[in-house]
């Protein structure tokens, strides 16, 4: 039985809310060049995502259909192929550039964390981002290894994380992440990314206090960069034309200078450190 036949069989076993269909899909490079700054390789269990962030890039960078981004698929040879890829490579492994390593499927296929254990013998520094508090699950394992372990939080307003992010954890669960992180002695950050146009002063604070709360001593801060077409494949979602309407003319309003000099003036205030993403 494959894993992620055993994955289905759990899912029916448990008797759990239908999840988005998920394919198994071989690899051919587990460790292709990334184009990020301070990222050395990119490494992807998962071939779409089940958070289905309405802003998400990823598609657009992959150009997969957005419709069918939710269609997951499992990279469940990757550890394997990364064991011999990791020979003689050094540099940063960018873990979840296109993807989310720590999305539902994760929870059953383990391929982040076989992947992790792949990796720690080679001493290589890993940058992982997640926006799920199932990280916390490895965290022995971020241990033993060189890097930092990011989590997304664009707001701690329940009713836009609901709208937005409609497959992701709540805000609260990915602030209590970050704190358990950093009591474990976890280089983790906050990632404010995309900057949704949406947050005013108020939002922007809120935010900023609740992600200081949790002890992080850094935030990266990424302005929202709408890719062409995404308007328009948030309108042909089941009662997407509301959210896109709301975000297009936020984003066509918003002083992103002024939002981003507030923000990074109230992570100073707190004392905490604010750097650009990209």
């Amino acid at each position: 039985m494959s894993n992620l036949d055993l994955f289905l069989e759990m899912e029916q076993g448990a008797q759990l809310p239908a999840v988005p269909r998920i394919a198994e899909i071989g690899t051919r490079v587990a460790l292709p060049p990334s184009r990020l700054p301070g990222l050395d390789f990119a490494l992807n269990p998962y071939q779409g995502c089940q958070h289905d962030c309405l802003y998400c890039y990823a598609p657009y960078v992959t150009k997969r259909p957005r419709a069918r981004w939710t269609e997951v698929r499992a990279r469940t040879d990757l550890p394997q192929v990364l064991a011999k890829e990791l020979r003689g490579k050094k540099g940063v492994i960018g873990l979840g550039t296109v993807t989310d390593p720590y999305q539902e499927a994760e929870r059953h296929l383990l391929i982040t964390r076989r992947c992790l254990m792949q990796i720690i013998p080679h001493d290589q520094p890993v940058s992982v981002l997640t926006k799920s508090d199932l990280v916390l699950r490895d965290l022995e394992l971020y241990r033993e290894l060189k890097g930092e372990v990011g989590l997304t939080v664009t707001s701690v307003r329940r009713d836009l994380s609901r709208e937005y992010e409609p497959g992701a954890p709540l805000p609260e669960r990915r602030l209590r992440a970050l704190e358990q992180l950093v009591e474990g002695g976890i280089n983790a950050y906050g990632l404010v990314g995309p900057l949704l146009p949406l947050l005013d002063q108020r939002d922007a604070e809120e935010l900023v206090d609740a992600l200081a709360g949790t002890g992080i001593e850094w935030i990266m801060l990424d302005r929202f960069r709408p890719r062409a077409g995404m308007f328009q494949d948030m309108r042909t979602r089941p009662g997407g034309e509301g959210s896109a309407d709301h975000l297009e003319k936020a984003h066509l309003h918003c002083d992103y200078r002024a939002l981003e000099a507030y923000i990074r003036r109230r992570c100073a205030e707190r004392g905490v450190r604010c750097v650009d993403a990209f």
